[in-house]
C-alpha cells in the first residue's frame, strides 16, 4: 500500500486507476461508509489521517488496494 499525504492523492489516484466512470460509484460508496466525500472533501478532512484511514480501510474492504 502507498504512502498518501491526504485524501487528495487518494482520490486523483484512484481516479486514475478505475477511471472516471467507475470513480463517481466509488466514491458515493466511501461516502457512505466513511463520511468522507472524495470529490470534494471538507478541508478538516483533507490531511486528517483518521479520515484517510477509513477510506483506505474502506476501499481495502471494497477490493481497491491503492
Amino acid at each position: 500500500m502507498t504512502s498518501f499525504q491526504g485524501l487528495n492523492e487518494v482520490a486523483s489516484t484512484l481516479q486514475s486507476t478505475v477511471g472516471d466512470a467507475v470513480f463517481g460509484p466509488i466514491s458515493v460508496r466511501v461516502l457512505l461508509r466513511t463520511g468522507v466525500n472524495l470529490r470534494g472533501p471538507r478541508p478538516d478532512q483533507v490531511s486528517d489521517p483518521v479520515a484517510l484511514g477509513k477510506v483506505l480501510t474502506a476501499l481495502l474492504d471494497m477490493g481497491y488496494r491503492l
